[in-house]
C-alpha cells in the first residue's frame, strides 16, 4: 500500500492540485453575471504584470509569475449587459495562478471556435471566476430560467 501511495504522489504531486480549474454552475454564472454575449474565441495573447505582450510560445503563468493569459472574444450578439455600448472585442483573462503556458493555450484554440454563451462580470469583462466563463449555446434558455427565477430579469 505504501508503494503505491509513493507512486501516485511521485506521478500526480500536490502541485497538480494547483491546476485543477475553477468550476461554477450554469446558476452560478447566470445569476451572476452582468453581460451575458454570444461570441467566439479568435486568439490568444499574453501580457506580463506591466500590461506588455509577451510573444514567446514557453512563456508561463502560475505562482510567482506576474504574466496573464487572455483569450481573445469576438462578441457577436449582447443579450444581456450592464454596459452600453458593449466593445466589439474583448480579451479576457486566465486564472493566472494555474500553470499554463501561452503555446499551450494558444495550441487549444488553434481552430475557429463555435459560437458560445460568454458569462461576464463587471467593466474590465472579467470571467464569473478566474478562466470560467463559457458555455454552450444550448444551455441558454435555462440559463435565461435560472436568471429570471433569481430576480435578475430586468437587466
Amino acid at each position: 500500500m505504501r508503494r503505491i501511495l509513493l507512486t501516485l504522489l511521485t506521478l500526480f504531486p500536490m502541485t497538480a492540485l494547483a491546476g485543477v480549474p475553477f468550476e461554477a454552475t450554469l446558476e452560478d454564472m447566470a445569476v451572476s453575471a452582468d453581460h451575458i454575449l454570444v461570441g467566439r474565441v479568435t486568439g490568444v495573447d499574453m501580457i506580463d504584470g506591466a500590461g506588455k505582450p509577451v510573444t514567446d510560445p514557453k512563456a508561463h503563468t502560475g505562482p510567482g509569475s506576474r504574466n496573464t493569459i487572455r483569450l481573445r472574444i469576438a462578441v457577436d450578439r449582447v443579450l444581456v449587459s450592464t454596459v452600453d455600448p458593449v466593445p466589439r472585442q474583448l480579451f479576457v483573462p486566465l486564472a493566472s495562478h494555474l500553470h499554463y503556458s501561452l503555446g499551450q493555450i494558444q495550441a487549444a484554440h488553434a481552430q475557429a471556435s463555435d459560437p458560445r454563451l460568454m458569462f461576464l462580470k463587471g467593466t474590465a469583462f472579467d470571467g464569473i471566476k478566474p478562466g470560467v466563463f463559457m458555455r454552450p449555446m444550448e444551455d441558454q434558455r435555462e440559463a435565461f430560467r435560472l436568471r429570471k427565477a433569481a430576480g435578475r430579469s430586468r437587466d
